[in-house]
């Protein structure tokens, strides 16, 4: 039985005679169809047009018109143009009714009186060739509609997609943005597909073409090339393939293997992405190298650090060891402390956050604040400096402190890298304008400032790489370059120098020039021929210059009462040592609750108050001490090793009325007292 779900062809009996209509009905119910009757040929057309059946059994013979007219007026119908008819004659068919009947449009003709079987088959036969028809034009239709899509989605893509029959060897599509990648017309490589060989890199063809002739066989490709575009820009383009096989029995080459039917593929210009990535693959390289440099720059003043520590916890020594141990370890704390402000300065000219005192400077006073700064270095290594400098004054607007720390790095790294005994000079000189007048007499003049020494000198490429903190080292290790990773053993100056790059010192000093609106070069005929490093700064005119005439307060002396909390016992200990020995009553607190807890009974004046601390940190334990009425009047000093500006910021905010960057010096802590003493005053 027909399944439920499948309706059963609805067939369209027209014939006037009542016996041979009912008979060619108990026919076709028998071939299970669905039947209804005309018995004329208006009927039979209104039929047609109210039911849409799948076929019409039309007899030729009909009261009011012919079959062959209802045929053609059927056919001519567009809304009902695809009935099937089939056309029945009684008696013997001649050629001319077959002609007549199918230049009308009828579908299929037989002869009356037909046997049931004919009638059936006639039937069946017409509606699977409708069924094949129909399949056909949907699988067409879908097929368009796939095509059209694919189209958009090409056309809409910026990298190029192509299809290649193999069999044929030629390009089917290639969609419109193979111009814009390429420079050649999209129609002109499908003519031939070798024009897309004519802007390859030369070294490249030999690749790709090879990666051409194994694709025509298993249909894959995946390769990178380098590509010259008309206008010569070189771009750098991804093909990939990959092949498209059809249902069924494919048909397979000689080794078995299937044959794709079509291939398909794309071409993508990568040229940003790998510039990207190369960039991040440099930026990671690069960065691996700064803090290998970075390692080596802390660890050379740790090594003596950890010598003199050595020295100073033996059972028994000597008096002149412990000298010796003490003068170490303050030198190197200095040159520690100092590399450590260097790389933050860094980073905070990086992030824009790096600000210069506007002054008018008298640049010969920062010179020589340099000088007598570096004058243990120099004397340590047995150099002589010779210093030459004009007898008018020197003003240039910036920075006093900056302006010396240029110097004093430059200076320092001539020391390093001379060998002992060398000759270092320092001379500056005023430029004239145009008009002879001295520089300092106008407001368009510069000082330059030369640091020469007859050290280890500079290759060429060390030269073009001397300010680059993470510039990479010289791989053959034939040339020795400018640091700032400065070695002190205490006994004697080091000859062989790091070769680990530019180092931090000289990077800032870059940085900090350009600041103040200058330039400096380096100079060097070449290794072990010295150096010269040249600054250029401009200079103000000679009537704005007002030198200072600060006064520096002494030392109150006035004891104190101190309180110092921090959780690390070393540090704990020292400081308390240090302030004791200036004559100073000292209360000590390893955490911020036992700070709370003997504040109000020792009501110290001055609390020293670190701010990484476990359980409660130093901003909470600002908050609680300012609560306690004894407190009220107490100066609050954040002692801690945080000391960026936002640091600064929040310690401001939670009650702290100083903020010191440990390791404090001894400086900064007595003019921290002058100053309390003042304000009390």
């Amino acid at each position: 039985m027909r399944p439920q779900a499948e309706r059963a062809p609805l067939i369209l009996n027209v014939e006037d005679r009542e016996g041979p209509r009912y008979v060619k009905s108990r026919i076709l119910h028998r071939g299970e169809f669905s039947v209804i009757e005309a018995a004329t040929g208006q009927s039979a057309l209104a039929l047609v047009r109210q039911h849409a059946p799948a076929l019409v059994l039309l007899s030729s013979r009909l009261p009011d018109i012919s079959g062959l007219e209802v045929c053609r007026l059927i056919k001519d119908d567009p809304q009902i143009a695809r009935t099937l008819v089939l056309l029945t004659s009684p008696g013997v068919a001649q050629a001319r009714q077959r002609v007549e009947a199918l230049n009308c449009g009828a579908d299929g003709y037989l002869v009356e009186p037909a046997e049931p079987e004919e009638v059936l088959s006639s039937i069946q036969a017409l509606l699977r060739l409708r069924g094949a028809e129909d399949a056909y034009h949907r699988t067409t239709q879908a097929l368009h509609d796939n095509e059209d899509l694919f189209r958009q989605l090409a056309e809409s893509l910026a990298d190029v997609v192509w299809i290649f029959d193999p069999a044929a060897r030629r390009l089917l599509f290639v969609s419109p943005s193979f111009e814009a990648l390429w420079g050649h017309s999209a129609e002109d490589l499908m003519e031939d597909p070798r024009h897309c060989l004519d802007r390859l890199a030369p070294a490249d063809r030999p690749r790709v073409e090879a990666a051409l002739a194994s694709m025509l066989s298993d249909g894959r490709m995946d390769i990178e090339f380098q590509m010259t575009r008309p206008d010569g820009q070189l771009r750098e383009i991804r093909a990939r393939a990959f092949p498209v096989h059809g249902k069924g029995q494919a048909a397979r080459d000689e080794t078995g293997n299937a044959r794709p039917l079509r291939i398909a593929g794309i071409f993508q210009d990568v040229t940003l992405q790998n510039r990207a990535g190369r960039t991040l693959h440099d930026e990671e390289r690069r960065k691996d190298q700064f803090l290998a440099m970075l390692a080596h720059e802390l660890r050379n003043p740790l090594a003596p650090l950890r010598s003199a520590a050595d020295m100073l916890q033996q059972l028994s020594p000597s008096r002149e060891d412990m000298f010796r141990a003490r003068d170490i370890i303050g030198r190197q704390l200095h040159h520690l402390t100092r590399l450590v402000d260097e790389l933050l300065d860094i980073s905070r000219f990086n992030q824009g956050r790096i600000t210069l005192r506007q002054d008018l400077v008298e640049l010969r006073a920062a010179l020589n604040t340099a000088v007598e700064a570096v004058r243990p270095e120099l004397d340590a290594y047995g150099h002589t400096l010779r210093l030459s400098l004009p007898e008018q004054p020197l003003p240039v607007r910036g920075d006093l402190v900056r302006l010396t720390q240029i110097f004093c790095n430059l200076l320092h790294n001539a020391a390093a890298y001379t060998p002992p005994g060398g000759q270092i000079a320092l001379d500056a000189t005023l430029d004239q304008d145009p008009a002879g007048q001295s520089a300092s007499d106008s407001a368009g003049g510069y000082v330059t400032v030369r640091v020469r020494d007859n050290g280890t000198g500079l290759s060429e490429s060390l030269q073009r790489l001397l300010f680059d903190p993470l510039a990479p080292h010289d791989p053959t290790g034939e040339h020795a370059g400018k640091d700032n990773g400065y070695v002190d053993d205490g006994t004697a100056p080091r000859n062989a120098f790091p070769h680990d790059g530019p180092g931090i010192g000289l990077t800032l000093v870059q940085k900090l020039v350009v600041l103040h609106g200058g330039t400096i070069r380096a100079d060097s005929p070449g290794p072990g021929q010295g150096s010269t490093f040249t600054v250029t700064l401009p200079v103000e005119p000679w009537h704005k210059w007002h030198p200072g005439t600060g006064k520096s307060s002494a030392y109150s002396g006035v004891p104190r009462r101190i309180m110092v909390v921090d959780d690390n016992a070393d540090a704990l200990e020292a400081m308390t040592m240090t302030l004791q020995t200036m004559g100073h009553t000292v209360v000590t607190a390893p955490d911020g609750p036992t700070a709370v807890a003997r504040a109000s009974a020792a009501r110290p004046e001055v609390v020293l108050l670190d701010l990484g601390m476990p359980a409660m940190d130093g901003f909470e334990t600002a908050r609680r001490l300012r609560a306690l009425p004894e407190m009220r009047g107490a100066t609050l000093v954040a002692l801690t090793g945080f000391g960026q500006p936002e640091d600064r910021r929040r310690a401001m905010e939670a009650g702290f009325d100083q903020h010191l960057v440990k390791p404090a010096d001894l400086d900064a802590l007595t003019r921290l007292l002058d100053t309390l003493g003042e304000n009390r005053a």
